[in-house]
């Protein structure tokens, strides 16, 4: 009795994570996130221009006074020497010097287009339309532009949040380049990308087609969220200043596609293989079999692929994030692992689990005894779990890096706190075996909870 009932809540759970994986498959991450729950978007009026109307009105039943006498009131008011002319309400842009060519963000765009531009001797001119600024770029007989995303495509979200790209665009109807101007992703991931051909595939574009273009492997949803960004800012800007482009030559018609190569098959049958493996017992009582195991999935999953898959993963076709086909098959044969091996991801198959692992076999720790109860262990796991998903749902998108993993597996190192944090949790691994996955680690209590939630037996029928 208590083996049927834990199949059927097992094949619950199993039901439940297959509608939403053939959801999200089909239709795509939900566009309106959490973030306007919690109205914490990001302040874009500092990257637009503003316009008259804009400006906070004032209280027509006010007064002022001079002394005793009022000089405004309701329906009059008292002619004075330091009076000023009443300015009309207009939807007309205010061109006024300080907002124009001495906004922050103007001086940096134009700043920008100058670092990227290949001929520093050409004239860059700043220009505006109602809802965002750009770069006018005169070279010789050429005539190019030059446009950002923020505030203008800050609606599609990388791993980390939006990512702030630039790029020029010819009269002729061609992107000529692209680039990254910031972004909080993950240092190592962007290293990655900036080590490969990437950004060169944008070049010379022909914005009146849909182009298919090669995804990196290990920064899959970064290099995906800059394909669609480029897609969408273009769309946006085809109208003004390029009005004359766009009935002539189709520039809304422009696309572009990042996609993995056929390689994420590969990568994703030997991830495959390591879960089947996790499932055999026979196997898993060999010693052996597991140090083989553990090495494979350091030395695979860890440093050549150096695919985070983290609690994040699970969250993000919540919040706007578009994942892929590779990670989107990790994500099942994690939660299938989860409700049906009792957390294979986090015993067998999580590469650093195992470095741990691997650490405490070939040297000798102090193995001390942990200094928590179980019952405090869970309560800090969930508490820590609880407060990181709200702060990502909430928009805070930094608090992703919270993660050792690419620190580890990097190889590079880019951020000394994150290294010197991931370093330190190996370092206390001597002390208090596997303290990071026993206290620490966010993706393990999402995953021990599914476990527990599909394993939990019924009190009465036990009795039964």
């Amino acid at each position: 009795m208590i083996f049927k009932q834990q199949n059927n809540r097992k094949w619950i759970a199993t039901i439940v994570v297959s509608i939403f994986f053939i959801f999200f498959w089909v239709n795509g991450p939900f566009q309106n996130n959490f973030e306007e729950f919690f109205l914490l978007d990001q302040n874009d009026s500092a990257v637009k221009p503003k316009l008259i109307s804009d400006r906070p009105k004032k209280d027509h039943y006010l007064s002022k006074e001079i002394g005793e006498f009022e000089t405004v009131g309701e329906g009059f008011s008292l002619i004075t020497e330091n009076s000023k002319k009443i300015k009309q309400n207009s939807e007309l842009i205010n061109f006024e010097e300080n907002i124009v060519t001495n906004s922050d963000y103007s001086n940096k765009l134009r700043k920008n287009a100058v670092k990227f531009y290949s001929n520093k001797k050409a004239k860059f001119t700043l220009r505006q339309t109602k809802t965002f600024f750009y770069i006018e770029i005169e070279d010789n007989k050429n005539r190019l532009f030059y446009f950002q995303s923020k505030g203008i495509s800050d609606q599609i979200k990388g791993y980390s949040g939006p990512i702030n790209i630039g790029v020029f665009t010819t009269e002729s109807g061609h992107l000529s380049s692209l680039h990254l101007v910031s972004s909080i992703e993950t240092k190592s991931y962007l290293q990655k990308i900036a080590r490969t051909n990437y950004y060169s595939q944008y070049n010379h574009q022909n914005l009146t087609k849909t182009h298919h273009i090669d995804a990196v492997s290990g920064a899959t949803i970064t290099t995906k969220a800059i394909a669609l960004t480029t897609t969408d800012l273009i769309q946006k800007v085809s109208v003004t200043p390029m009005e004359n482009l766009t009935d002539k030559i189709g520039i809304t018609n422009y696309e572009t596609r990042a996609s993995l190569s056929l390689n994420w098959i590969f990568e994703i049958i030997i991830i495959f293989i390591l879960f089947m493996y996790a499932f055999q017992k026979k196997l898993r009582k060999s010693k052996r079999f597991v140090t083989l195991t553990s090495v494979a999935s350091t030395l695979f999953i860890g440093f050549f692929l150096n695919e985070s898959f983290t609690y994040v993963t699970f969250i993000h076709p919540f919040i706007g994030t578009t994942l892929s086909s590779f990670m989107g098959l990790y994500a099942l044969f994690v939660l299938l692992g989860a409700i049906w091996g009792k957390n294979t991801y986090c015993k067998h198959i999580c590469p650093y689990g195992n470095i741990q692992r691997l650490q405490l076999k070939l040297t000798k720790g102090l193995n001390k005894k942990f200094f928590l109860k179980n019952q405090q262990i869970k309560q800090i796991r969930f508490s820590i779990l609880f407060f990181l998903i709200i702060g990502i749902l909430a928009g805070i998108r930094n608090l992703s890096h919270l993660e050792p993993f690419p620190y580890i597996f990097g190889v590079e190192i880019h951020n000394i706190w994150y290294f010197t944090f991931a370093i330190f949790a190996l370092l206390m691994n001597w002390v208090y075996p596997m303290i990071w996955c026993r206290l620490l680690c966010p993706t393990g209590s999402i995953l021990d909870t599914i476990t527990l939630l599909s394993n939990k037996n019924n009190k009465h029928a036990r009795k039964t």
